[in-house]
C-alpha cells in the first residue's frame, strides 16, 4: 500500500466532486418559467400561455369541452396559467362549465396536480385566474389540503422577478374574480385589482377586436383572450380554434393590441393550446425562440394592423421588395426595404402588401388609418 498516492486521489476525487455540485447549482438557477432571459423580468413583464376552461378537458371526459388536454399535460406542455371555474356544491369546491352534467371534478383533484408540477419543477411559476362561486374561505382550505399554501405567492409593493419568486418558493399566484379576501388572505389577489382584459364573449375571428372589456387600463396586467365559443352555449369550438391560433392571425392580432394599448399581453388565453401556434406566440413576446409547438421554419409578421405611419415586417433577415395596392389593384407605393415601411402619403385605406424575397413571397391586408 503506497499511502503518499491515497491523498492526490482523494484531492482530486473531492475537486470532481465540488465540480458536479457547482454545475448543479448553477443548473437550478440556470432557466426560469423555461428561460434563462425570463430570470430577471418582473412577473408582469412576461408572456404566459394560458387555457381558458382549464379543467374542462376531453382527456378528463368532460363535454363540450374548451380543452383537449388535462392540466397534468397542459402543464407540461408550456401552459403557465389555468384558468378555473370553481363553485360551492355541497360544501366542496367543485370544477365544471355552467352545467354538472358536462362534467364536474373537485377542485382538490386539480390542485393536486398542480401541487406534483411545482413540486417536480423547481424552476417553473404557475398562476391561477379563478371565476369564482365559493368563498375565499374555502378555496384557502383547498389550498391547505393539497400542500400548496407554502407556495403561495403574495404581492407587496412592485411584482417580483421570476428568479426572486423561485428563490422565495413562491411560485403559485392567484387571482379571483370575488373581491372578499381578508387581510390575512393576502395572496387571494382581486383579479379587476390587478388586470384590464379584451372581451371574452367572441363568436368568430371577426368579433377579436382590442377593445378593454373589464378592468382599468392602467392595471399592471393585460388578460388577452382569445378563443372563440359557441354563441348558443358558450362551449369550445376545435376548428375555429385552430384558425384562431394559427399565425399570422394570432400573431398579427397579439402585436396589434400591444401597440394600440402600449400595453404588454400577460396571459395569452386560448382554447384547445395545442392546436395552431400559441406557444410560439407566446415565445415571441417573450424574446424567445424555442418552442415545442407547431412552429414554422420561417414565419414572417407584420404590425401594427391596422396602422397609421409605420409598418413593421419582422421575420425576414434581408433587404425586400414590396407593392402596396389598394382594392382595386392599383399601385400606390413600392419599393425595397430592410424591416420597415413608411405609410405616411398613403390615404385611409384597405391595401395588399406584397413582400418578394430571393426565395418566398408573402401576402398582408394592411388596413391604413390614422390615429
Amino acid at each position: 500500500m503506497h499511502i503518499t498516492n491515497i491523498y492526490p486521489k482523494i484531492i482530486i476525487r473531492s475537486i470532481a466532486v465540488l465540480f458536479i455540485l457547482f454545475l448543479s447549482e448553477k443548473n437550478v438557477h440556470a432557466q426560469c418559467n423555461g428561460h434563462e432571459s425570463l430570470c430577471d423580468k418582473l412577473y408582469d413583464e412576461v408572456a404566459y400561455l394560458t387555457t381558458h376552461n382549464a379543467y374542462n378537458a376531453e382527456q378528463d371526459d368532460f363535454m363540450a369541452a374548451n380543452q383537449t388536454y388535462g392540466i397534468t399535460q397542459q402543464l407540461n406542455d408550456g401552459v403557465r396559467a389555468l384558468m378555473i371555474d370553481v363553485y360551492d356544491e355541497n360544501g366542496v369546491p367543485t370544477v365544471y362549465h355552467g352545467f354538472t352534467f358536462l362534467g364536474t371534478a373537485p377542485l382538490s383533484a386539480n390542485l393536486l396536480e398542480i401541487k406534483n408540477f411545482l413540486t417536480e419543477n423547481p424552476n417553473e411559476i404557475v398562476t391561477i385566474i379563478l371565476e369564482c362561486y365559493t368563498t375565499a374561505d374555502a378555496i384557502e382550505q383547498a389550498l391547505t389540503d393539497a400542500d400548496l399554501s407554502d407556495f403561495l405567492y403574495a404581492k407587496n409593493g412592485d411584482w417580483a422577478s421570476l428568479q426572486d419568486m423561485i428563490d422565495a418558493n413562491q411560485r403559485l399566484v392567484i387571482f379571483t374574480d370575488v373581491d372578499d379576501a381578508s387581510p390575512m388572505q393576502n395572496w387571494y389577489h382581486y383579479v379587476w385589482n390587478y388586470a384590464v382584459e379584451t372581451h371574452y364573449s367572441v363568436h368568430d375571428t371577426a368579433e377579436m377586436v382590442c377593445d378593454y372589456n373589464r378592468g382599468n387600463a392602467w392595471n399592471d396586467l393585460f388578460i388577452f383572450n382569445h378563443f372563440i365559443t359557441n354563441a348558443s352555449f358558450g362551449t369550445g369550438l376545435p376548428l375555429e380554434a385552430e384558425t384562431a391560433n394559427s399565425n399570422p392571425f394570432f400573431i398579427n392580432r397579439v402585436l396589434e393590441c400591444q401597440a394600440v394599448h402600449d400595453k404588454f399581453p400577460n396571459f395569452i388565453t386560448v382554447d384547445f393550446y395545442e392546436k395552431g401556434d400559441a406557444l410560439q406566440v407566446v415565445d415571441v413576446l417573450n424574446g424567445v425562440i424555442t418552442s415545442t409547438l407547431s412552429v414554422h421554419e420561417e414565419t414572417v409578421y407584420c404590425f401594427p394592423n391596422p396602422a397609421s405611419n409605420l409598418l413593421t415586417i419582422s421575420g425576414i433577415d434581408d433587404i425586400f421588395r414590396y407593392e402596396l395596392h389598394d382594392i382595386s389593384g392599383k399601385l400606390w407605393q413600392s419599393g425595397s426595404s430592410n424591416g420597415t415601411i413608411q405609410l405616411n402619403e398613403l390615404p385611409d385605406n384597405i391595401y395588399f402588401l406584397n413582400v418578394q424575397t430571393n426565395s418566398a413571397q408573402y401576402h398582408f391586408k394592411v388596413v391604413k388609418i390614422n390615429h
